[in-house]
């Protein structure tokens, strides 16, 4: 069987989106050598780097100069052209890894991260604020399959969404890339640390910078923070997004821009060491699917303290410290008692450590592959 996908969310700099597909077919790559995998891309400008590629045994491969939002429009307002066009040939099915469907002749699934946009499309990445609330509908309704990746969401879009049959979502837990729980040495990390000159003490912020992580509540927060702890500093790493500028206005303002350190996107090898580095990872997230961070840091040693909204307290179980992302006061609190005790943080690691065993790319490659064949209708 052939089955099409648009690796586009990978192409350069990968959000949540891009980390998630990429994994899924690096391990479906390995578990699968029998069905013919179709990966497209297409940009103005960026080719698609032929190491970035999954080493399928049966891979076609196609790289378009074609803009990335003009496409993007065709597929959303006209659900044209196919995918199969592109390669010639019939696909028996796509799999998108948002919730709009890659429009093709065959079965079609789409990947539901999470909704936001649909309640705040004015706090949405530009592209998603506009395209989503005017598509996610149909597009649920035509797919023949939704993947999903907690209950929580599961949950939510069936509430939004009573029309849709519950037999065709399928949930299917993030696995953990083991790329973090590799140690990483003392040595290692020391050089690192001179390197980037970073203070001895700072807390850590992973994702990209857009409303609905609620950063402006979270400097807030830390505003108050520092003021006990003169010395903690607070690193940013991700994306940059839209609102960068704001926060940075906001840190100056509160006279925390030099505690205040917005560092971008980064290998994931610069952020591996950032999790071993930092006091906590803070996610004062109000939406979440799922939340990559979460187990990263947990595979690293590092205590998580995280918003008790949406999926982040199903990932985190008892192995985090939750705060309700919109109360000020309990997000300080929270932060505190990691930075006050050291027992807690101690077994906040613990746990994290064991928890991250759930979460496998293997089975969430083997369940994803699965469902393939349940809405093909064959078996491997």
């Amino acid at each position: 069987m052939r089955f099409g996908f648009d690796v586009r969310p990978f192409l350069k700099e990968e959000t949540g989106v891009g980390v998630y597909l990429r994994n899924l077919l690096e391990h479906l790559a390995r578990i699968d050598d029998q069905n013919v995998y179709c990966l497209f891309s297409s940009s103005l400008r960026d080719r698609f780097p032929p190491a970035k590629l999954p080493p399928f045994k049966n891979l076609y491969f196609i790289d378009r100069k074609i803009p990335v939002r003009c496409l993007n429009y065709f597929w959303a307002c006209f659900g044209w052209p196919p995918l199969d066009s592109f390669f010639s040939f019939f696909l028996d099915l796509t799999h998108s890894p948002s919730p709009l469907i890659l429009p093709s002749r065959g079965k079609k699934i789409v990947t539901v991260h999470d909704l936001f946009a649909l309640d705040y499309p004015n706090l949405a990445e530009a592209e998603a604020g506009w395209i989503f609330p005017k598509r996610v509908k149909s597009s649920l309704i035509q797919a023949d399959g939704i993947i999903t990746f907690s209950n929580f969401m599961y949950r939510d879009i069936l509430n939004r969404f009573p029309y849709l049959r519950a037999e065709k979502i399928k949930v299917i837990p993030h696995g953990l890339d083991p790329f973090f729980l590799e140690i990483v040495s003392e040595q290692e990390l020391k050089e690192f640390t001179l390197t980037h000159s970073l203070p001895s003490d700072f807390l850590l912020f992973v994702g990209t910078l857009e409303p609905r992580k609620n950063l402006v509540r979270f400097l807030r927060a830390f505003w108050e923070i520092n003021r006990r702890w003169p010395s903690l500093h607070l690193i940013l790493i991700g994306k940059k997004g839209q609102e960068e500028k704001d926060l940075r206005q906001l840190a100056k303002s509160l006279g925390i821009i030099d505690k205040v350190h917005f560092l971008g996107y980064l290998s994931r090898s610069e952020v591996r060491s950032f999790y071993h580095l930092a006091k906590a990872l803070v996610l004062p997230s109000l939406c979440e699917g799922f939340g990559f961070p979460v187990i990263e840091a947990m595979a690293c040693g590092l205590p998580v303290v995280i918003s008790k909204s949406s999926a982040l307290p199903e990932v985190g179980g008892d192995a985090a410290l939750y705060f309700d992302p919109e109360n000020t006061t309990e997000m300080i609190e929270a932060i505190a008692a990691v930075l006050t005790n050291k027992e807690l943080a101690l077994s906040l690691a613990e746990k994290g450590q064991e928890r991250v065993r759930k979460f496998s790319w293997e089975n969430a490659a083997q369940m994803t592959l699965n469902f393939y064949y349940d809405l093909i209708g064959a078996r491997q």
